[in-house]
């Protein structure tokens, strides 16, 4: 099997040789590391020159010639690696020495997955444990495993990126796009070995409860949502699902489902028309949203006996379509 390490860099100088130097102790070494830089303005090229020169593996970099963007960087990356396996990397965190060589051996015992994720250790900037996982985070929130979509964790099967790239322009998340559709087709395997330290800094913190590096519980998750809630920010916008990004999102399945043989081709096409009737749901979610709010009560009943609200988070959603545009 080849095993592949598809990297996006932009402005990474401050934390980005620790990455590269994991990749070096590495059990498994891999046999292609695939760079490609989003117009970086510090050292951050020079380090990876430095890097490739010595590298006992084969490494591959290109500079962008405009600005793509986080996903559209990953994108290009993922389209100029080849291999049977292919890593995703950020740029600032650092592998352990067994990672490679662990998610090989479970894409090997299991030829169905499509994907296969390991935990990450929370840190902090300095790489100092908060003695946190990202699924332990996960798990503590209430959470299932279908919340961890981590492109840094990922491992990637040819096939799979054979089917689903490339990622449209426009769309938010190439780690979403990727996992989400293993996921959808029952193909994606997550196991809880932690592989890697996952740095968090002033530069990556997002609104993800599990990403704290203090430890969540399931009442500080559910006073996060609400506080999300009404602050009009509701699940499916946090989800990446809004109109138009679940739109290409079922465009691609249904693309990933054309190229594909059966019975795959089966998988996907019953994963087309779960997601159909989330759209449908959405769509009658903006329909209700559109209508003054002393008009809306009829229209959120009616969706709620339906049940389109399950395909959301419930009753929380359905008190955002009562009160948010």
């Amino acid at each position: 099997m080849k095993i592949a390490i598809a990297m996006a860099t932009y402005n990474g100088g401050k934390y980005l040789r620790e990455q590269l130097d994991s990749f070096l102790t590495q059990t498994r070494l891999p046999d292609e590391l695939v760079i490609t830089d989003d117009c970086s303005t510090d050292d951050t090229l020079a380090i990876i020159e430095t890097f490739a020169a010595s590298a006992p593996f084969e490494v591959r970099w290109e500079r962008n010639e405009e600005n793509l963007g986080y996903t559209g960087n990953f994108n290009k990356a993922l389209m100029k690696a080849t291999g049977d396996l292919v890593f995703l990397s950020d740029q600032d965190d650092v592998w352990f020495p067994e990672k490679l060589e662990c998610m090989e051996r479970y894409a090997l015992d299991d030829p169905e997955a499509l994907v296969v994720m390991n935990d990450a250790a929370l840190t902090d900037g300095e790489l100092n444990d908060t003695g946190l996982t990202k699924l332990g985070q996960i798990a503590s929130a209430g959470m299932r495993d279908s919340s961890f979509v981590m492109g840094c964790c990922a491992a990637v099967r040819r096939e799979l990126l054979d089917l689903c790239l490339p990622i449209p322009a426009g769309y938010k998340g190439h780690d979403g796009w990727i996992v989400k559709m293993a996921e959808g087709v029952g193909r994606k395997r997550v196991f809880r070995d932690v592989l890697q330290w996952y740095r968090r800094h002033e530069e990556n913190e997002s609104q993800f409860i599990a990403n704290r590096t203090t430890k969540v519980t399931r009442g500080m998750a559910f006073r996060h949502s609400l506080t999300r809630v009404v602050q009009g920010d509701g699940q499916q916008e946090q989800s990446g699902a809004s109109s138009a990004q679940l739109r290409a999102f079922v465009a691609g399945v249904r693309d990933a489902r054309d190229r594909s043989a059966s019975p795959l081709s089966d998988e996907f096409n019953d994963y087309v028309r779960q997601l159909e009737t989330r759209l449908s749901a959405l769509d009658g979610r903006l329909a209700v949203r559109d209508k003054a709010r002393w008009m809306r009560l009829p229209g959120v009943f009616r969706l709620w006996r339906k049940g389109a609200y399950g395909e959301f988070a419930g009753a929380k959603s359905a008190v955002r379509d009562l009160l948010f545009r």
